[in-house]
């Protein structure tokens, strides 16, 4: 998957937490618990996914002496 998509994938990702979090009151059964954890599931994915990206742009860059 090219960078662009992963960043993009993640960017939607987090905005929708965001959505959630402005919408909790809104939705009934659900409200601000339900927020907190959607949002700290998406951001602790988005961590390992930055991880696991930058991971891979270490491993693919070599050193030219």
């Amino acid at each position: 998957m090219k960078l662009e998509t992963q960043l993009l994938s993640l960017q939607e990702r987090l905005q929708d937490a965001v959505k959630v979090t402005y919408t909790a009151l809104e939705n009934e059964g659900e409200g601000y618990p339900f927020a907190t954890g959607y949002s700290r599931s998406a951001m602790e994915g988005v961590i390992e996914d930055l991880g696991k990206m930058m991971d891979q742009m270490n491993n693919a860059q070599t050193i030219d002496f």
